[in-house]
């Protein structure tokens, strides 16, 4: 870990916080603190492969962390200059900025969950980098899921019932991030949820749709067997079968081997 003047960096941060309330000025405060620390980094572009197609700042990994901690109360207590701040954000060429918003926006969803779900509704409504949508639900839907989880439910609902496969795959991220947090009397929902994204999905969604998947053998293997099995007994087709043999590898042998029997009697019908 590179080693950071702690000191200097406390003024800094205290800096932006002054600046809370101005916008405009808190923005370019922010390019002139992400670009001092940009020179401590270590790693190399052409080593790395970048998480975001924006233009970026090669940070310490500490710096994202302690700038988030130093705006978090700030940020609960100003609401409305939070949202402004927010808007500004969102401008910004770099994924740093749109990153910060996430995250400020995050710290709202107690007291303002409608307006933070309407700007999270907004922003994936149109096409974002993919670093900017992991953030979104990393971030922004955070307060969400701790204080209006069925807010965010509705809000993966109404991604995944979209025609359009962006949102349907924004909606399986979003199973994603909630599944974690899930307990087991969450489950059956997101099986209800996910059940016709096994039975027939575009190729595009494969791969979000099979780390899903992996999740939730992980948490609850029987059910999710038993699920996958249902599900090929109501399905047509090879392709309902070459599916679930990606999936035989998220199991244990005895479930695996039950997956693979139940495939074996479907092609044969």
């Amino acid at each position: 870990m590179v080693a950071i003047n702690l000191n200097r960096l406390a003024r800094q941060l205290q800096d932006l916080r002054e600046k809370f309330n101005q916008p405009e000025a808190f923005r370019a405060e922010l390019h002139r603190f992400l670009s001092f620390y940009h020179q401590y980094s270590r790693r190399k572009h052409e080593d790395s492969i970048p998480k975001s197609f924006m233009r970026q700042y090669d940070l310490p990994v500490q710096i994202v962390p302690q700038l988030e901690l130093s705006l978090r109360q700030i940020a609960q207590k100003e609401t409305e200059q939070s949202f402004t701040l927010i808007e500004e954000l969102w401008k910004d060429e770099y994924f740093e900025a749109r990153d910060l918003a996430c995250y400020i926006l995050g710290q709202q969803a107690e007291s303002q969950t409608e307006r933070v779900v309407s700007l999270i509704e907004n922003w994936l409504s149109e096409p974002q980098d993919r670093a900017v949508v992991a953030s979104i639900f990393e971030k922004a839907c955070v307060g969400l899921l701790e204080y209006a989880p069925h807010q965010f439910s509705e809000l993966t609902k109404n991604l995944l019932a979209s025609k359009e496969l962006r949102q349907q795959g924004y909606g399986l991220m979003a199973l994603s991030i909630y599944l974690p947090k899930a307990n087991h009397n969450d489950l059956p929902g997101i099986y209800g949820m996910v059940r016709p994204f096994i039975a027939h999905s575009d190729l595009q969604l494969q791969s979000r749709l099979s780390e899903l998947v992996r999740e939730l053998a992980k948490q609850s293997p029987g059910e999710v067997a038993y699920l996958l099995k249902e599900v090929l007994a109501d399905t047509e087709g090879a392709e309902i079968e070459q599916r679930l043999r990606s999936y035989l590898d998220f199991f244990e042998p005895r479930y695996a081997q039950s997956i693979q029997d139940a495939i074996k009697n479907h092609a044969k019908r």
